[in-house]
């Protein structure tokens, strides 16, 4: 059931920061094109990892949401497992992307290993923390579509977020199998109007959507990638106790939950994870 109580236990447990002051160049002038428009990333298990943390994540996709159009991945385990799986499918879709953003302790983890210091942001925590930010924020109110939830979650979210304008658009399931629905989809999603997109749509199907906006000509606007994130916030999946986040045992928590749809990727896919990792290290000659 969708409750707005939930969204707000969600927005509660998220990482809310205020806004950013604007970056200052070396000539002392507010630089924000160039910072936005070029983000840091660290290449790790043959990915780009975005540096920012998530209030600057934030600031730059509210800044950046009227620009040209770009999208923003999440990459977890699993999904670093599908690229280096599919690797000539998706991993110009990963390298592509304006933000490339980790969702998962696990890959952070990872990577401390190899000196990375990569910031967690997860898609949830993201989706949540922007959502109250844009609520609380003066001016024109936004408009958000949402691509994946049912059409019962746009109440639910415009009773959360009254100053926000939502649009949900429930999507067939599959869609990373069947070419001909991902181009319906997207099309669906050029001709509407919006400033981001929450593309809800599972891994790789959303990943692929949001390149096919770019390949279609969508002019503005920032998209996504974010999974399961609109349903943790308004109550219909329940995600993990943040003690459990810590351990990184999230995964496990949803397991229990859903173990005929995800055994396979916790207990079969993601630890592949592992083997990329040490094929890496070996490459170097670590």
């Amino acid at each position: 059931m969708i409750s707005s109580r939930g969204i707000k236990a969600a927005r509660a447990q998220a990482d809310i920061a205020p806004p950013l002051a604007p970056h200052a160049d070396d000539t002392g002038q507010t630089g924000q094109t160039s910072y936005f428009d070029h983000p840091a990333h660290a290449e790790f298990l043959g990915l780009p990892f975005c540096l920012w943390t998530q209030a600057e994540v934030i600031e730059a996709i509210t800044a950046r949401c009227g620009a040209p159009y770009r999208y923003v991945v999440t990459p977890n385990a699993y999904h670093v497992v599908a690229a280096h799986d599919e690797p000539a499918r998706l991993l110009p879709i990963y390298r592509a992307a304006w933000l490339s953003l980790c969702d998962s302790r696990i890959v952070r983890a990872l990577a401390r290993l190899e000196r990375h210091a990569l910031p967690l942001v997860t898609g949830s925590d993201l989706v949540a923390a922007l959502l109250a930010g844009l609520n609380d924020r003066p001016g024109a109110p936004k408009r958000i579509l949402a691509v994946g939830p049912p059409r019962g979650t746009e109440a639910a979210l415009r009773a959360a977020y009254p100053n926000v304008i939502f649009d949900v658009m429930p999507a067939p399931a599959a869609l990373a199998h069947d070419a001909e629905l991902r181009l319906a989809v997207a099309r669906a999603c050029v001709n509407r109007t919006w400033d981001i997109a929450l593309l809800c749509l599972g891994c790789p199907a959303q990943e692929m959507v949001a390149r096919q906006l770019a390949e279609l000509g969508r002019e503005s606007g920032v998209a996504l990638c974010v999974g399961a994130s609109i349903d943790f916030l308004t109550g219909v999946q329940a995600r993990a106790p943040r003690w459990l986040q810590r351990l990184s045992l999230e995964w496990a928590f949803r397991l229990a939950q859903e173990p005929r749809r995800l055994w396979r990727r916790y207990l079969v896919q993601s630890p592949k994870i592992l083997r990329i990792f040490i094929a890496t290290r070996w490459g170097r000659g670590h």
